[in-house]
């Protein structure tokens, strides 16, 4: 027997998917559509990571993950406050060192998009049930 006639005889079931399983966030370009709230944070806390990474001279990558910020800004503490943020970042596997810089800065960026995209309710993300963030 052939490895693709050994192949094609493997029962359904017992086959690997065909994807891998999701279970961050999606993309950030469907954001706008998916929860426009979510998307004002993520904008907020990008353009202040960015800046205070360029004040300090350092990568944006390598101050904070991109994926901590993303899942951050996806799922926020119910009182995004900066403890709340460091607790959420540190629980992602960022350093104590980039909790202690990044968390004021997008606590701060957080409360800036609430003044550009008012909280409005929305079907939370396919739960069928709606929400107000």
């Amino acid at each position: 027997m052939t490895a693709i006639e050994a192949a094609r005889a493997i029962p359904e079931p017992q086959l690997p998917p065909a994807t891998a399983p999701h279970d961050g966030p999606p993309p950030p370009r469907s954001w706008s559509d998916k929860d426009p709230v979510a998307a004002a944070r993520l904008s907020a806390a990008r353009a202040a990571v960015s800046t205070l990474a360029e004040s300090l001279n350092l990568p944006q990558e390598n101050l904070v993950s991109p994926e901590a910020v993303r899942r951050v800004c996806w799922t926020p503490p119910a009182d995004p406050t900066p403890e709340a943020i460091a607790a959420a970042l540190s629980g992602l596997g960022a350093r104590p060192w980039q909790v202690e810089l990044v968390s004021p800065v997008v606590a701060g960026a957080f409360t800036e998009s609430r003044r550009t995209v008012p909280a409005r309710p929305a079907e939370h993300r396919g739960t069928g049930s709606p929400t107000v963030e």
